[in-house]
């Protein structure tokens, strides 16, 4: 959607491939994604049947986590904007990263690949290499029977969850903004997203923290275009956990069409990102101060949703009907669209998301 207001022209190439996706792209394909990310045989190969020479570059955002070298192979046929797959692969590798983070002195939570023996495992959290969306963590006490050669082990720290969106060119960071993040937890899923607010407010030591973080990330990765840090809160301490080299859900908080002014000059936020992966000087904008939030409805049992049914206005991401019987037909657990709602302070378009969060489950009963 982004990209479209920004002028370009787009192929989308999505694991779920929802109304105003289809609606923004002048051609979309289909690929199977599921916790690891996307097929990557498929995938390759809808890449392989695009006519090159009409793209500027392939934008990306999750999926590629657990497999950068799927990125190296695209790059092949499309070059990429953003983060280069040797980027992608040194950032989610827990080893490099959070070796970065010691010699740079930024404070993150004790991580090991293996667990001592006299450590309590019920403060930690058991992490997928790469994982994203929060369905790939549990504590480390619950068994899911899954070989530890993908995992590794987090401390857990209790505090306030945040994040801050910035572009990178390799050398230095322009702030888009800091985020706030929840949950929606379930049993199974202790851990899984549940949304975000913009623009939220900060002390100046805690955002100065998460400057300097991304500072020296961005150095020691060489990171380019957008990407996003998280980062949680305790006791005015910030306690860096991961980086996502790439577009991230805090994407959509903002503004996509003049979010910026510099030099009397409206600048799209995808813009942002394609100068920035260049390399390019990056300007100080004047970025819009309007607190916007999104949470994800997920399916609270097994559901069937009619072709009819009218969804408010505030909803994005509708899944498209491609059934013979025109309905929809979800899984308890699955997500289902994305509710978004602004206002003039991140608590109150907290209040307001709440709020629409309980009318469209209402709605969908």
């Amino acid at each position: 959607m982004a990209a479209r207001q920004a002028g370009y022209k787009v192929t989308a190439i999505d694991g779920f491939a929802d109304q105003q996706t289809v609606a923004a792209a002048e051609m979309a394909i289909v690929v199977n994604y599921d916790q690891y990310g996307f097929d990557a045989e498929a995938l390759l190969a809808a890449v392989a049947k695009l006519d090159a020479s009409r793209y500027l570059g392939f934008v990306y955002g999750s999926g590629f986590e657990t497999q950068p070298d799927l990125l190296a192979k695209i790059a092949v046929f499309i070059p990429l904007i953003g983060n280069s797959a040797l980027t992608v692969g040194a950032i989610n590798a827990a080893d490099s990263f959070f070796s970065a983070l010691a010699r740079g002195n930024i404070p993150c939570p004790k991580v090991y690949k293996e667990l001592p023996g006299d450590i309590d495992s019920k403060i930690y959290l058991r992490k997928l290499v790469g994982g994203c969306g929060g369905t790939h963590i549990s504590f480390a006490n619950v068994d899911s029977g899954t070989s530890c050669n993908q995992y590794y082990y987090q401390q857990f720290i209790l505090g306030q969850s945040v994040s801050l969106l910035f572009a990178a060119n390799s050398r230095a960071i322009e702030v888009i903004g800091f985020n706030e993040q929840w949950l929606s937890p379930t049993e199974m899923l202790p851990f899984r997203y549940g949304g975000a607010v913009s623009n939220v407010e900060l002390s100046k030591a805690v955002k100065q923290q998460l400057i300097t973080a991304a500072e020296k990330i961005t150095v020691a990765f060489g990171l380019l275009g957008l990407n996003s840090l998280d980062a949680v809160v305790n006791n005015g301490l910030v306690y860096v956990l991961e980086i996502n080299p790439r577009l991230s859900a805090s994407f959509d908080l903002y503004e996509a069409d003049k979010l910026y002014e510099a030099n009397n000059v409206a600048f799209n936020l995808m813009n942002v990102h394609v100068q920035a992966s260049h390399a390019a000087e990056l300007l100080q904008f004047k970025a819009a101060t309007v607190c916007k939030a999104h949470a994800v409805v997920y399916a609270i049992n097994d559901i069937v949703i009619a072709s009819t049914f009218s969804w408010p206005a505030w909803v994005m991401d509708i899944p498209l009907i491609i059934s013979p019987q025109k309905e929809i037909r979800l899984l308890g657990g699955e997500p289902i669209c994305t509710v978004m709602a602004q206002a003039e302070s991140a608590e109150k378009s907290k209040q307001l998301i709440g709020a629409r969060l309980a009318e469209i489950q209402q709605l969908l009963s």
